[in-house]
């Protein structure tokens, strides 16, 4: 065989490879069913392309031409079908059955002695020489694939979906290289001495088969480039074969050498594509992806870039940012979702889901704990499809996303604890400045009453002994036992701030009840006398006595009432202080010789009460409601020690914007 037979050889397996592909994948799709016909009847053709290079007689040349235009013929309706389905333009399939009825009618003009005339001895071998009745198959033929072209340019104006317009860009791609070679071919058949372009349609039909078999997984552009690294390869070889094999016949002119020639050559070429085949091929994928290598890097870049970030909404609006200028996307967001399933992968949106309408082709999902949620992409600005070197470059993003949004949550909790720290030991501090200014004022009030008394029972011994001494009514007399009932007042004022200011004393003793909450209703007399607040005094237990310190009783009630009295405010209102022996006989009764029963205090109001959700802290040290600088929050939390160092219990009860109720329960014995 000469080397001429090499590109119809190589024709001829390549169809044979995509036929016997078609056929395997020709299960349920008449689309490959009838790419596996067309690739058989160009592995026909192309064999006998290469037959006919290497026969020397004539008449068998001529027989063997006729024989594969039998087949040839069927190449009009099935260019055209196949178009058709590619197409999705089902109602020109009537003219799909007319052509095939068109063929079997050219079927008898193939054995036409004006269908093909003779054949011609060209320096590549001999060729079919076409007769009159050809045009007529030629006509068709071209007609045939000018209505594919027309359809296959019309559907791609008319689609929108990336997936699909790429498709149709392959097909059309490849129906239009393989038009243009195989008419080259007629040349040839019209007595030109010129070597047939139809030789070299492998190169039109590795497109149209890679892009129909693997349903376009892959970006048409990145395939074009492999197969331009193969036809590269290809033509490499082929030349430098040829030369190679000029150049060893000059060298050696005897016929006798001509296999020996041939052989050199290709052991030749052979070593050359094994050492050389690499280079060029990392030679032409950075020439033609220079795109793609420019994208990985800019996505690499921005995954390290997002984890320096501390905040999610600013990962966000970097990912979208560089996503829409790299790509040039139309749509790219974020979406929250309840839970990110761990095996849930990238996935292409169906146009069935409403996510299509919306402009998105993509979702990648992203596994994070603290804000799991997806990156939707929509159409590339080119209309091109994700390569899968780029989705796997997306999902990588996606893990280094999900990364930056845990780690930007993890920062918050960390920034947020170290201001609420930084805060509440500023808190403290001042607590303990005022706690320690309370002290000292405590015991300067503590001083000042102890001094106050003697003044004040010297004048209150002088107005009793004259009020004792007058005789009769008188204005005097009136103010005198007026000026005695008000110093009489004070002096109960001075005695329960007295009795108040003395914190250190735990002794404990017998205590009526009555005693604290009147001493602390003396002591918050100013707080409340200019206020629209009635204080009603409920005073029904049988048994009042407890075991406890005075003093501190008085606080405990002091807080309690003032927090009411906050809680009133300036509105109208009402605090009920409700005292009396709890019905029944506790557990203990029946141990005791003086049987035990229960003291319960009350105090309500009818205030801005407290949040249901705030109930479980109002004990805690430090924890207030009130507006900064009104409160410590450390009330509360001395009336539930005191309570607890007491035996006794307190219980809460409130709701917004109805009131508050405290209750307290103490033991205590029977008088």
């Amino acid at each position: 065989m000469d080397i001429y037979g090499i590109p119809p050889l190589l024709s001829a397996i390549i169809l044979l490879i995509l036929f016997l592909m078609g056929v395997f994948k020709s299960k349920g799709s008449p689309t490959n069913l009838l790419f596996a016909l067309i690739c058989l009847i160009g592995c026909l053709l192309n064999i006998d392309k290469t037959v006919l290079t290497a026969i020397t007689d004539e008449n068998i040349a001529i027989q063997i031409s006729r024989v594969d235009h039998l087949f040839l013929v069927f190449i009009i309706p099935l260019y055209f079908h196949f178009t058709l389905l590619a197409t999705g333009y089902k109602k020109w399939l009537p003219f799909a059955k007319y052509s095939y009825i068109v063929s079997f009618l050219l079927l008898p003009l193939t054995r036409h002695p004006q269908y093909l005339s003779h054949v011609k001895r060209y320096f590549f071998g001999f060729f079919a020489i076409s007769g009159p009745y050809f045009y007529f198959f030629g006509v068709l033929s071209t007609l045939s694939i000018a209505a594919s072209i027309y359809l296959l340019a019309k559907k791609l104006r008319e689609e929108t979906a990336s997936l699909k317009k790429t498709r149709i860009k392959y097909i059309l791609l490849s129906f239009g290289l393989a038009a243009v070679v195989n008419h080259f071919d007629i040349f040839t058949m019209k007595g030109y001495a010129m070597y047939p372009l139809g030789n070299f349609v492998f190169v039109p039909m590795c497109l149209l088969g890679y892009s129909i078999l693997k349903h376009d997984v892959m970006e048409w552009k990145i395939f074009l480039n492999k197969g331009i690294i193969l036809s590269t390869l290809l033509l490499i070889s082929t030349g430098f074969f040829v030369g190679s094999a000029i150049l060893l016949k000059k060298l050696f002119e005897s016929p006798a050498h001509t296999d020996i020639v041939y052989i050199t050559a290709m052991i030749l070429t052979f070593f050359l594509i094994y050492f050389s085949k690499e280079r060029v091929q990392n030679f032409l994928v950075q020439f033609l992806q220079q795109e793609f290598i420019r994208n990985r890097r800019a996505l690499k870049d921005l995954s390290f870039e997002i984890l320096t970030l501390h905040s999610i909404e600013d990962i966000k609006k970097t990912v979208i940012a560089r996503l829409s200028k790299l790509f040039a996307l139309q749509r790219c967001t974020f979406r929250m979702v309840p839970k990110v399933d761990e095996a849930e992968t990238v996935s292409a949106i169906h146009e069935s889901d409403t996510l299509w309408n919306g402009g998105y082709r993509l979702s990648i999902p992203i596994h994070s704990k603290a804000h799991p949620s997806c990156l939707l992409l929509g159409e590339k600005g080119n209309m091109s499809l994700y390569t899968g070197e780029e989705v796997e470059f997306l999902t990588i993003l996606a893990n280094h996303t999900a990364l930056s949004f845990d780690n930007a949550k993890a920062y918050k909790k960390i920034r947020d604890f170290s201001v609420s720290l930084e805060k509440l030991v500023d808190e403290r501090t001042k607590a303990l400045i005022q706690s320690e200014s309370l002290a000292a004022v405590g015991r300067l009030a503590a001083g000042v009453a102890h001094e106050l008394n003697n003044p004040i029972a010297g004048v209150m011994s002088t107005l009793e002994f004259y009020t004792d001494h007058m005789e009769g009514e008188s204005d005097i007399r009136d103010d005198l036992v007026f000026s005695l009932n008000e110093l009489g007042r004070a002096k109960d004022i001075v005695k329960s701030l007295l009795d108040t200011s003395r914190q250190k004393d735990e002794t404990k003793e017998l205590v009526d009840i009555y005693n604290p909450l009147e001493d602390a209703l003396k002591v918050l007399c100013n707080q409340y006398k200019n206020k629209r607040i009635a204080i009603t005094k409920n005073f029904n237990a049988e048994y009042s006595l407890i075991m406890g310190n005075g003093p501190r009783l008085c606080q405990v009630f002091i807080n309690i009432i003032k927090n009411s009295i906050d809680a009133v405010g300036d509105n109208d209102g009402r605090i009920m202080i409700d005292v009396f022996n709890e019905d029944g006989l506790p557990e203990t009764a029946q141990q005791q010789k003086s049987p035990v029963w229960r003291l319960i205090c009350r105090v309500s109001d009818n205030g801005e009460g407290i949040e249901t959700k705030h109930a479980k802290d109002i004990f805690k040290p430090f924890f207030t409601t009130k507006p900064q600088g009104k409160g410590m929050g450390l009330g509360l939390f001395i009336v539930h020690e005191i309570i607890k160092d007491h035996k006794a219990a307190i219980d809460m009860e409130s709701s917004r914007g109805k009131g508050t109720e405290f209750r307290l329960s103490f033991p205590c014995r029977q008088q």
